[in-house]
């Protein structure tokens, strides 16, 4: 099956501006940099409409979720054991306190908070949970005005879920806030994601253009607030940002001269084909810097956390290739 050279290229782009957000870089870089969790959710839903239009027979529900949960959700499990394993040899070896409580750890495997950084795989869970019907959705609105009345549905479900999360305490605030209001806030990007695979350049610039005035309007009227700062759960203004920033991406790299430039680049498949291994084997020198570490520059780190993470990743593809990625 021939790659879509676009999707590859936004998915390494994305993963690495993941990693960067989790170097600490300034302030500036880090909320513009605030759209590459919007992009990768774009990039799954784009992806699974391409899969789902070349299989020529479509597999049972229950069959797909066992299988995006063992592609999702048992290698986040098995990494959080192995990171765990290793922390326990390390300070063990270094004669150091354990820096997490045992439920702090034991939370980590629900993928809300605990050590931090898994959260991303519980939203790709979900949105995979939902893309059938998000699929189904997509091929029913083909026109501009239908698209834009669904966009306008989900955004206010969203602020009704966030208005909702507000209203909550205790347990149930976390649980509803984690598993409902952030990560139904990407649906809404996967459901593009499915538009624009399958849009003209002219369709996809006039959603981008939507997405534009809705980010500019709402950061006026809310006098430029900060774009992480309404990340959790995810607002209007932050998705806004997020979508068009996606669609431009996606024109820009549509555009055939962009295309032919980006197929003469080595590597982009292969970060694109290994972003999961490269988010979990970057987690480990990042947690090394924020739990041992008191005081570094921002660059450092990144310097260090992406040879470290790709060095990890080639060893691993080639010594225990299926670790991250259950054989099918």
């Amino acid at each position: 099956m021939k790659r879509d050279i676009r999707i590859d290229a936004l998915r390494a782009l994305a993963i690495l501006l993941i990693m960067l957000a989790h170097t600490r870089p300034p302030q500036w870089l880090y909320e513009l940099r605030d759209f590459d969790v919007i992009l990768i959710t774009f990039i799954l839903g784009a992806s699974y409409r391409l899969s789902t239009e070349r299989k020529t027979k479509i597999k049972p529900y229950l069959t797909y979720l066992k299988e995006r949960f063992m592609r999702l959700i048992i290698p986040a499990w098995i990494f959080l054991t192995l990171f765990f394993l290793t922390l326990f040899f390390f300070i063990t070896i270094t004669n150091q306190t354990f820096p997490f409580s045992f439920r702090k750890a034991l939370s980590s495997y629900s993928m809300i908070w605990g050590i931090g950084y898994i959260w991303v795989i519980r939203v790709f869970f979900i949105i995979a949970i939902l893309s059938p019907l998000l699929y189904w959705l997509a091929k029913k609105a083909t026109r501009p005005l239908q698209k834009l009345s669904l966009i306008v549905v989900c955004l206010l479900l969203q602020k009704a879920l966030n208005a909702l999360v507000s209203g909550l305490s205790g347990m149930s605030h976390t649980i509803f806030e984690q598993y409902v209001a952030i990560s139904f806030g990407y649906a809404l990007a996967a459901l593009v994601g499915m538009w624009a695979i399958r849009q003209s350049k002219k369709e996809n610039l006039f959603l981008f253009s939507c997405f534009l005035i809705l980010f500019l309007f709402t950061a006026n009227d809310q006098n430029l607030p900060s774009i992480e700062g309404n990340k959790y759960p995810p607002t209007v203004y932050f998705i806004s940002y997020g979508l068009a920033i996606s669609l431009l991406l996606f024109w820009l790299v549509s555009n055939q001269v962009v295309k032919q430039m980006l197929q003469k680049i080595p590597g982009i498949d292969w970060l694109s084909q290994h972003s999961l291994e490269l988010y979990y084997w970057h987690l480990f020198p990042i947690m090394y810097f924020n739990l041992f570490v008191e005081q570094d520059p921002w660059l450092l780190r990144f310097l260090t956390t992406f040879p470290i993470a790709l060095i990890l990743t080639m060893l691993q593809s080639k010594l225990v290739p299926h670790l991250f990625q259950p054989k099918k």
